[in-house]
């Protein structure tokens, strides 16, 4: 059997494409509506929740830069896990963190967009207007992943200059709103309540290793992929706090924390209507990224997954001219459109996008666990990142990333709800990843992939890589 004859992928991508993958999924839709509310219940005092939340999803980050320099594949978590704790947690891990996903809160975010965009243009439907915008980054991740990156950063890019041009605006009050909240209390709830914000504010970042899964398109992976990390994962923050604090300036802490558009209500308050419109506009553009950024990760996922018998080998398959994983992206948006077609506006919404983030989380714990177990198993390996004062970080990291599961709502009925929601998710993943194993390709469920293999495979040339290499 030979392999130079397949298409692989291509290896375009530099440091800030990377940096917009990673982004573009952290800036999501429903981030910015997440984001009024924290700081709605915590007041100022939100900032230390949000910095405790940036140190723990740093920790994750070194987690994450660590496997993706260790075993450079497409199917991250997938990758990463089949050499430390066998194949059928390698599976868990990529269906459980991000197809479940998928299914649940990337619809939600393409919804907040059509909202958004019926306020622009009256009589839209937002449905239909989901559809299309996920359609079109079917088609721009389809043709390239050079198309991809140029788009996203657009996308990505546009977005973030607009909040930090409200906040900016906001904070120094030249955007010709009245304030109403300027004697704001730093601390309203207490510092319990801070802490139970830590979980929230992770949120804000949760999915910034979304580049991971581009390893194999990105030119210096080594250098590359913990840079745009750790840079990501910073100016979110701070983006994030500019426009926070403006917004205490301008929407009482009530309205902030209950409203399920309280980024619309800032930018009400800073610019009046034409501030409205910029912002509903900015909405729609995260929604655009949001979708962007799944349909290039997720894609690539399933790719690494296939491409080493660990999903059917049709989600492996590469087009022949632009170099992508056609099949793996065509099911992926399938399920977003299909998703959005069922699509229904009830409190059922809110559980499947806590089940996906409790599943997001295990997909964290996991992560974080295979540094460990490759350290242990292959401690000469060559790494180009390791993890500064390891195991603290991944230990650390994992107890938070358990702290956020335990505490995933306030209300307990709530959380039993959501618990048994990802409990029911886990039995139908590992009952896949059993039958597929055991009865179709008759391979033990916890057999570990070897590491060397999945390094040799990952890390083979590129086609046509040499040719660039020599103009």
């Amino acid at each position: 059997m030979t392999t130079t004859s397949s298409p692989t992928l291509q290896r375009a991508l530099g440091f800030w494409s990377a940096l917009f993958t990673g982004i573009g999924l952290v800036v999501a839709a429903t981030t910015l509506t997440s984001l009024g509310n924290a700081f709605g219940l915590g007041g100022p005092a939100f900032v230390v929740a949000a910095l405790a939340a940036l140190g723990i999803m740093m920790l994750i980050a070194f987690s994450y830069s660590e496997l993706a320099n260790l075993v450079p594949g497409a199917g991250m978590i997938g990758a990463y896990t089949a050499p430390a704790l066998g194949r059928g947690p390698a599976i868990f891990g990529v269906l459980a963190g991000y197809i479940v996903l998928v299914a649940t809160v990337e619809p939600a975010n393409q919804m907040v967009g059509g909202l958004a965009a019926e306020r622009l243009i009256p009589g839209i439907s937002p449905t239909a207007f989901a559809i299309g915008v996920t359609v079109v980054f079917c088609l721009i991740n389809l043709v390239g992943v050079k198309s991809f990156g140029r788009a996203q950063a657009l996308v990505t890019g546009t977005m973030m200059i607009v909040l930090i041009g409200f906040g900016v605006t906001g904070l120094l009050g030249v955007g010709g709103g009245t304030e109403v909240a300027a004697d704001v209390p730093f601390n309203p709830g207490g510092w319990l309540e801070v802490a139970h914000l830590v979980a929230l504010g992770t949120y804000l970042f949760i999915g910034i290793e979304f580049v991971c899964p581009m390893s194999e398109e990105i030119r210096n992976p080594g250098r590359i992929i913990p840079r745009a990390m750790i840079a990501g994962l910073v100016i979110v923050f701070c983006v994030d706090m500019v426009f926070g604090f403006a917004a205490l300036r301008y929407v009482g802490l009530d309205e902030l924390a209950t409203s399920a558009v309280p980024h619309l209500l800032v930018a009400e308050g800073i610019g009046g209507k034409t501030g409205l419109l910029i912002l509903t506009g900015a909405t729609v553009l995260a929604a655009a990224s949001s979708v962007s950024a799944i349909l290039a990760a997720v894609p690539r996922m399933l790719y690494g997954l296939a491409r080493d018998g660990m999903l059917p080998a049709v989600f492996a398959r590469v087009h022949p001219r632009f170099q992508t994983p056609w099949v793996s992206v065509i099911a992926v948006t399938a399920l977003i459109v299909g998703a959005l077609l069922t699509f229904a506006d009830s409190d059922s919404i809110l559980t499947l996008i806590l089940v996906a983030t409790v599943m997001w989380l295990c997909s964290y714990i996991l992560a974080q666990v295979d540094v460990i177990v490759l350290r242990f198993k292959y401690p000469n390996a060559p790494r180009g990142f390791r993890t500064p004062f390891y195991p603290l970080p991944q230990v650390i990291g994992i107890a938070a990333c358990v702290w956020m599961i335990l505490s995933i709502h306030p209300d307990a009925d709530m959380r039993w709800t959501v618990w048994l929601g990802a409990a029911g998710a886990t039995a139908v993943i590992v009952g896949y990843a059993f039958v597929w194993l055991r009865v179709v390709k008759k391979v033990p469920f916890f057999a570990p992939a070897p590491l060397d293999a999945a390094v040799v495979q990952a890390s083979a040339e590129p086609v046509g890589a040499a040719e660039g290499e020599t103009r």
